[in-house]
């Protein structure tokens, strides 16, 4: 397994720069780095065409909701994406070129959600706002122009993981959920797989990074670790979760992660397609201009939720 040639290049800019790692420095100096990364380095002339993109504001909960371009009238599927960032940073603001995507290639409107970040709201903040969106979704699909039976979620890296969780959240609460796509998920907390150690430093996501993910987000504590709202992977019972597309990337220490997830989804008999992307890192499908492998990797695991969402 050898990285990406677009990839590798990318990795050895940012040596070269002298870039610190995501996680390092106080929360405000994380934000403060992804932020300049992404608004110096993205072109909103290029974002994917949509009809209109909306603020929602629902008891404190900020959503971004994003209309697609339609060819004809008529109900259309309707998916919640959660953003990466370690639960830490992110915002559906930075991450409005992946729901602007997500909605023109699924022909979905696509309920971007602006989950509270720690440390400053650790957990459960983030699962109980992104329970509280899939019920507004539920609530309001009408005005959304949506099918209940179409609903759809999807998120990267600590976005799948609320995606995940989201999903059995549903199952228990009688929400319909037809598809979930979970990009380099994180799912359980509890474990430490050996793709953590054989992709620790050199891959943009490091070993220390989770480390201090688990420190801001529930506090190390092993105990919260094991609770399958922070680990979906040790929810006792995972049938009757919704279908799900998981893709994962090489060189990510996540990598096993998603693997071992989806293999207990299709023991439990949940229709489940798993993607491996050996050349690409974390978080490959919210970098889809990094190289054309991550923008064909983007399209795929897209376009097998399309089928999911029907």
């Amino acid at each position: 397994m050898s990285l990406d040639p677009a990839v590798a290049g990318f990795l050895s800019a940012l040596r070269s720069a002298g870039a610190p790692p995501g996680f390092a420095g106080t929360p405000a100096e994380m934000r403060e780095r992804m932020r300049a990364a992404i608004e110096g380095n993205w072109d909103p002339a290029r974002f994917a065409p949509v009809e209109g993109v909306e603020d929602v504001v629902v008891s404190g909960l900020r959503l971004k909701v994003v209309r697609p371009v339609l060819d004809a009238p008529g109900p259309v599927p309707t998916v919640l994406y959660f953003h990466p960032g370690g639960f830490v940073m992110g915002s559906t603001h930075l991450t409005q070129d992946v729901a602007r995507r997500l909605a023109h290639d699924l022909g979905a409107v696509v309920v971007s959600v602006g989950y509270r970040l720690a440390p400053e709201h650790p957990f459960p903040g983030a699962v109980e706002d992104a329970t509280a969106a899939l019920r507004w979704v539920h609530g309001s699909i009408g005005d959304l122009g949506g099918d209940p039976a179409r609903v759809g979620l999807a998120g990267e890296s600590s976005g799948a993981n609320l995606a995940a969780v989201t999903a059995l959240r549903a199952r228990g609460e009688g929400l319909p959920v037809a598809g979930q796509l979970l990009a380099s998920p994180v799912t359980n907390f509890a474990a430490r797989y050996p793709s953590v150690e054989e992709n620790a430093d050199g891959y943009f996501l490091t070993r220390d990074d989770l480390d201090v993910i688990r420190t801001l987000y529930f506090g190390a504590d092993d105990a919260l670790a094991a609770d399958p709202r922070v680990s979906p992977a040790l929810t006792p019972d995972l049938s009757g979760a919704a279908p799900a597309v998981i893709g994962v990337a090489g060189f990510d220490p996540l990598r096993d992660d998603g693997t071992v997830y989806a293999a207990r989804l299709l023991e439990v008999g949940v229709p489940t397609a798993l993607r491996l992307y050996p050349g690409l890192i974390h978080p490959f499908f919210g970098m889809p201009g990094l190289s054309p492998a991550a923008d064909a990797a983007v399209s795929e695991l897209t376009g097998l939720l399309g089928a999911l969402l029907g």
